[in-house]
This record gives structure tokens, C-alpha cells and sequence, in this order.
């Protein structure tokens, strides 16, 4: 799921600590990079949205971490 990013979700990611980046899901795998599902996760990175990516995109099969 795709949705335009704007101060308001920025916001609210940081005061409500929100995880939605691969980092934070169970299904990472951290000495790859990759999903474990071999979902492809370009844009589910933080360092995506730390560069500025316009949209947040949420993954399917999140799992917290």
C-alpha cells in the first residue's frame, strides 16, 4: 500500500515512535538487507525516508519486531 507522505504523518511517526520500515519487521534479515519473503523492499528502508521519499509504503506482511 502506497500513500503521499506529508508533515503530518512525519509528525505523527515521530511522537507515536510508528514502525513500518524493514528494519523494524521480523521478516528482515539483517546481514542481507532482504526480505526473508523475497518481497522486494527498495522503498520499505529507513533510509528511504530519511532521504525524503515522497510516499510511505507499507508492506503486506509486516511483522513487529
Amino acid at each position: 500500500m502506497k500513500i503521499p507522505r506529508d508533515e503530518v504523518f512525519d509528525e505523527q511517526a515521530r511522537r507515536f515512535r510508528l514502525r513500518f520500515c524493514c528494519e523494524d519487521c521480523a521478516l528482515f534479515h539483517d546481514p542481507t538487507g532482504r526480505c526473508i519473503h523475497e518481497f522486494p523492499n527498495e522503498e520499505h528502508r529507513a533510509s528511504v525516508y530519511e532521504a525524503g521519499y515522497p510516499l510511505i509504503v507499507f508492506c503486506k506482511d509486516f511483522e513487529l519486531r
